[in-house]
């Protein structure tokens, strides 16, 4: 499970979950629905021999608690802490005498937070799914700087982004779709080389890698500030599926397509850029 703490979230589970937990939020849904999903997206969630069993309720139960969500969650947490499992689970673990009694505390406390009066909050959902802006088979192109990146999608400011570019590179698109019916994604795949001049469709698919593909999310604005350029549609090739749960985990993380289409580069060693033949 990797516990690396006393606290409630300090463990690799924990943190996982929060970052999903934070995307099922924001989807139109009841507290028991949203329940229902995470624990599909967390098989340890009904099954109490797994290590991560009473992480799920607890950590569901503490951001629902804060989020102002009414579930069972509150119930399945209170009875963990009651009987003493999740102590259990982390003496199995090897965690010692010292930190155990500190652990008890960070339960009691969750306990009388639990056991207070629920208030509903307004929470902010997602009317409608977000648009697929690119569907499977467009291929893209983009400008790039000497380290082999593109702009930086999450800077608004281009004087702050300072990106001078140099080159273009260019991506396929395998696949798209909505995680949790809301949640736009899409798996991406780089070429192996980018180029001085802007590439046309069929030299961006000459040097396309579709293995070494990766899922992020690509919102309007992002595009915009990318600059990704269509370059046409082509049948893409057959590859593997993203599993359910890591496009959750994208959207959840909000990790952008720009991450996969930068090279990084060493700036001390500019790009080899190749012209058209």
């Amino acid at each position: 499970m990797g516990t690396w703490g006393v606290g409630l979230y300090s463990s690799d589970d924990a943190m996982d979950l929060r970052s999903s937990l934070a995307a099922v939020c924001r989807l139109p849904y009841d507290g028991d629905q949203l329940v229902e999903l995470l624990s599909e997206l967390n098989p340890d969630a009904s099954d109490p021999t797994q290590e991560g069993h009473t992480t799920f309720w607890l950590v569901v139960a503490d951001q629902f608690r804060k989020r102002g969500i009414r579930s069972e969650a509150r119930g399945r947490a209170l009875e963990i802490i009651s009987k003493g499992t999740d102590l259990a689970v982390l003496t199995k673990l090897g965690m010692g005498a010292s930190d155990l009694r500190k652990r008890q505390r960070v339960l009691d406390e969750l306990a009388g937070e639990l056991r207070s009066p629920s208030v509903d909050k307004p929470r902010k959902t997602l009317k409608k799914p977000q648009p697929i802006l690119f569907g499977a088979g467009e291929v893209l192109a983009f400008r790039i700087d000497q380290r082999g990146n593109c702009y930086n999608p999450f800077e608004r400011d281009p004087v702050f982004a300072n990106f001078k570019p140099v080159g273009w590179d260019g991506c396929l698109i395998l696949a798209s779709g909505l995680a949790l019916e809301y949640l736009a994604w899409y798996q991406v795949a780089r070429t192996r080389a980018p180029w001085k001049e802007r590439p046309t469709l069929e030299e961006v698919m000459g040097r396309i890698d579709s293995e070494a593909w990766k899922v992020g999310t690509i919102s309007k604005s992002h595009a915009a500030r990318v600059g990704l350029e269509r370059l046409g549609i082509t049948a893409p090739p057959k590859v593997a599926a993203p599993s359910r749960k890591h496009t959750v985990w994208i959207t959840a993380q909000d990790i952008s397509a720009a991450d996969h289409l930068s090279r990084w580069r060493d700036p001390k060693v500019p790009i080899e850029l190749e012209s058209p033949p």
